[in-house]
């Protein structure tokens, strides 16, 4: 069932729960009002005869009197005397005249303390009202009055009106059909146009949805229209880097080419010769094997928030492991490495292995470009609301207008020095989202020819 079809039956059913209780209880007061008001006039009508009755409580006087009594048709008048016997009945067919009736009601009217009575009943199918009053003479109970009548007449008005409510409530439904299917056709419309662009969009190129309006399907367009837009920044990236991806592959794919070919083509190569083309050969083979393992963990990275376990570790442990394997790195290019932490704990909730990377290839990028005799410290520091990590060179320093790019993937600021170093143009870029995925940030600040300072800050509470 479409949207469409969706809000008509809503529609409907709210309708419909509405009729049924509102016909329900429109029925039922119109049943206790009619009936009510049939009771009390066939009570008054008992009074009348019962007045004019105690006038002469004689036999003769009833039966010349109360047949000019305009009772409604089909009603049925008796009279009994204090033991209940009949003195009249209206209904000569069936009289029981001078026989003993025994009435609830009647009994009821003939106590010294008399009281009169109404009621209306069902039996075998049919409504009846009926009412018992005393005939009161000269201050005593001298007999009583039961009027009996048909409340068909009655019921068949009820009946009359609940048909014309069930009509009313079936136009009613009809009508509300009718208003809600072109209202839902109003309101679905948009979607279906929506959805019609969507599906006859080329497969080869993403374009914005019309927005019309400033309604819910307005802001659905809207809201469209800037997926849209992320998905062609995603897929630029993935363009860029693919093509940045495939260029740096490419590179030592062509050297190792190139210095095979070359031994291919020489006759009779001197060994040092060939040892020479190998070591190159090598070293390329290596920066390919670099390039690929840090394709691979920058995939593992993009996929790390779903299998992150974290871990309440001391940075300063985490910090020491990275210190210890690069000392080996600064020893060999002389450089000072130092590490400056606290003497306190600092526990942190951390994925150990993601963020050991990303203090990793800040220092180590430190070290590859910070000229020998030069000094690298790594530092820890904290204070209320963060921890910070802070990786400061003494190194060649990053122009201004180029601090922003640093973290985007592939781009190196000294291609040709990073070529000669083996960098990647990765490590900062995984860096970064592995500082990301523990909710922290990186900041930069670097002069060229004087140095950087890189300091990453993790979100810290003292509980």
């Amino acid at each position: 069932m479409n949207i469409r079809w969706k809000i008509v039956a809503s529609y409907l059913i709210i309708i419909l729960v509405v009729l049924v209780v509102l016909s329900s209880f429109l029925i039922n007061t119109l049943y206790s009002y009619l009936f009510d008001r049939k009771k009390m006039e066939v009570l008054t009508s008992a009074n009348i005869v019962a007045n004019i009755v105690a006038e002469n409580f004689s036999g003769d006087y009833i039966y010349q009197r109360l047949p000019q009594m305009p009772l409604e048709k089909n009603a049925r008048a008796i009279v009994v005397n204090t033991e209940s016997v009949v003195l009249y009945d209206s209904y000569k067919e069936t009289s029981i005249k001078d026989k003993t009736f025994i009435n609830r009601a009647i009994t009821d009217a003939l106590l010294s303390d008399g009281k009169n009575s109404s009621n209306a009943y069902k039996e075998n199918g049919s409504w009846f009202i009926d009412a018992a009053v005393p005939i009161i003479k000269n201050s005593q109970t001298v007999g009583a009055v039961y009027l009996i009548q048909s409340g068909e007449s009655t019921k068949d008005t009820i009946v009359h009106i609940q048909t014309a409510l069930y009509m009313l409530g079936g136009l009613i439904l009809v009508f509300v059909g009718i208003f809600s299917a072109s209202m839902a056709s109003i309101l679905t419309l948009p979607i279906e146009r929506l959805t019609k662009f969507i599906n006859n969009m080329p497969k080869d190129s993403l374009q914005h949805a019309p927005v019309r309006g400033r309604d819910e399907i307005g802001q659905l367009s809207l809201a469209f229209n800037n997926l849209i837009d992320r998905m062609a920044e995603l897929e630029e990236k993935r363009r860029t880097f693919v093509s940045n991806a495939s260029h740096e592959l490419k590179t030592p794919l062509s050297i190792i080419k190139l210095l095979s070919d070359s031994l291919i083509q020489t006759d009779n190569p001197d060994p040092e010769f060939i040892k020479e083309f190998l070591s190159d050969m090598n070293k390329e083979v290596e920066r390919l094997t670099r390039i690929i393992e840090k394709l691979l963990d920058m995939t593992q990275m993009d996929s790390s928030q779903q299998s992150m376990q974290f871990v309440h570790t001391d940075i300063r442990d985490l910090i020491l492991d990275v210190y210890n394997k690069l000392s080996p790195l600064a020893t060999n290019k002389d450089i000072t490495l130092t590490l400056s932490q606290p003497e306190e704990e600092v526990i942190l909730p951390i994925e150990q292995d993601t963020l050991t990377e990303a203090v990793y290839n800040i220092a180590d990028n430190s070290i590859k470009y910070t000229e020998p005799g030069g000094s690298v410290t790594i530092s820890v520091s904290r204070d209320l609301g963060n921890v910070y990590i802070a990786v400061t060179d003494t190194g060649i320093g990053i122009p201004k207008d180029e601090v922003q790019k640093i973290f985007d993937r592939f781009y190196r600021v000294d291609k040709a020095r990073a070529r000669e170093t083996g960098g990647t143009g990765l490590g900062l870029s995984i860096a970064l989202d592995a500082v990301k995925l523990h909710n922290g940030h990186i900041e930069v600040k670097s002069e060229e020819e004087a140095g950087s300072r890189f300091t990453i800050a993790l979100p810290y509470n003292e509980e």
